[in-house]
């Protein structure tokens, strides 16, 4: 399971200080929640402060609100992520609590990239195709690749997380 802080780092929650559009982020607060049916949930709460009302945080939040990243649990299981449709309430003075359900559910990811393989292959676009052996190892290449590059960006995330959360309020 991809704990909240892979989940953030994974969909570049932004860091209080940060700028989203015209809008200054004050808080963040990204947290466990139980999920259901194989799945996984997280809550986002986010409070911002700039000129644009409502409308202009969902148009300044819709980028980070519509991707959909895929990464990996502790256990190397794939899971794609995404955010639910955020409700925004203001606070007065320009200030604004933005409040989202985050999901996570398995994909299977190397079952889809052996089928691509194998398309390819039946469409004669690969140059010299690959055995079943060959085929086995240049996913299994491909998956470390993609694995150590997630882990990559969930480091440099949470270093900066944990130097964020180190300097205080």
């Amino acid at each position: 399971m991809p704990f909240a802080k892979k989940f953030r780092a994974m969909t570049d929650v932004p860091f209080p200080g940060d700028t989203v559009g015209p809008f200054v982020v004050e808080q963040v607060d990204v947290r466990d929640e139980r999920g259901g049916s194989g799945g996984y949930a997280y809550s986002v709460r986010m409070v911002l402060r700039g000129p644009g009302g409502q409308q202009g945080v969902r148009r300044a939040l819709k980028a980070l609100f519509s991707s959909h990243p895929v990464t990996f649990s502790g256990y190397g299981n794939p899971y794609q992520l995404w955010f639910g449709k955020p409700e925004i309430e203001s606070l007065g003075e320009q200030r604004y609590t933005v409040s989202a359900q985050g999901s996570g559910a398995r994909v299977y990811l190397e079952d889809e990239l052996h089928r691509f393989l194998g398309y390819l292959e039946e469409e004669g676009k690969l140059a010299t195709p690959p055995g079943p052996l060959d085929r086995e190892a240049l996913v299994e290449t491909y998956l470390e690749g993609y694995r150590a590059e997630i882990r990559r960006k969930v480091a440099r995330y949470q270093g900066k997380l944990r130097r964020v959360q180190d300097a205080g309020p």
